[in-house]
């Protein structure tokens, strides 16, 4: 048996002496490295912003003028726009600017899919 254990030994000393467990450990990791770039990098970025309902009320606000966090001047993205929308309000007090026209389908959507959505308080009065 120690002849056997020997002859292993002397196998993959030979195999490491020869540099073959160094090359295939190197083609390893580089194959390894391909495969997670793949995996991170290869599927398809999303263009531009979300597209959902809710998205869409937010860009149709946001095309009217109306600006993340300015509510105190008129024309605030949420309880200025998006807020007043959500609830079906026609205009809201203290606001600058009008209200875009949002299809009552994509109010619709947007609700069915995100129930919580625009429920804050309205108007910057």
């Amino acid at each position: 048996m120690v002849i056997g254990n020997d002859v292993r030994e002397n196998a993959v000393y030979r195999l490491y002496k020869e540099g073959l467990v160094m090359k295939a450990s190197i083609v390893f990791y580089i194959a390894a490295s391909f495969v997670s770039s793949a995996i991170a990098f290869g599927a398809p970025a999303q263009k531009g912003k979300p597209q959902g309902p809710c998205h869409q009320v937010i860009e149709a606000c946001e095309n009217a003028g109306f600006v993340q966090g300015e509510y105190k001047e008129g024309y605030g993205l949420w309880r200025d726009c998006i807020d007043p929308i959500m609830q079906g309000k026609t205009a809201a007090p203290g606001t600058t600017k009008a209200l875009p026209s949002v299809d009552a389908n994509l109010v619709a959507a947007c609700r069915a899919k995100h129930p919580k959505f625009g429920s804050g308080e309205v108007g910057s009065e």
